[in-house]
């Protein structure tokens, strides 16, 4: 009877895990707004359509800009799920002074278009 429950135990435990680890994607044009522990960037991604996706990733302090230029190469690598991809930046992009002499003026979110490829062409 032990043996039992505990075999029961365990594949609950395991049936909670793999219900943890899936990964769930909103529906297309539906806007997610999402955190990546790694770099420390906040962002938000919409899917166009299958393989095309609109980030757009939240300005923060001067040199942040590095880190998230890393996360949108990073990002865009898994999104794709390592295929060639093609990015479209639509807006963001920052000047990079080494010493700023005046107060940097607000700066819009780095703005891409994501376009998965196919390996074919």
């Amino acid at each position: 009877m032990s043996e039992l429950r505990s075999t029961q135990a365990l594949l609950i435990s395991a049936v909670l895990m793999l219900a943890g680890c899936s990964n769930a994607q909103a529906a297309k044009g539906e806007t997610e707004k999402l955190y990546d522990f790694d770099e420390k960037v906040h962002y938000y991604q919409t899917k166009l359509a299958d393989g095309r996706y609109h980030l757009e990733i939240q300005s923060d302090d001067y040199k942040h800009f590095r880190n998230q230029s890393v996360f949108l190469l990073r990002h865009a690598s898994r999104l794709c799920r390592d295929k060639p991809f093609m990015l479209r930046v639509t807006d963001g992009v920052q000047e990079y002074e080494r010493f700023p002499t005046k107060p940097r003026a607000y700066q819009p979110p780095l703005t891409v278009v994501l376009q998965c490829e196919d390996e074919a062409k």
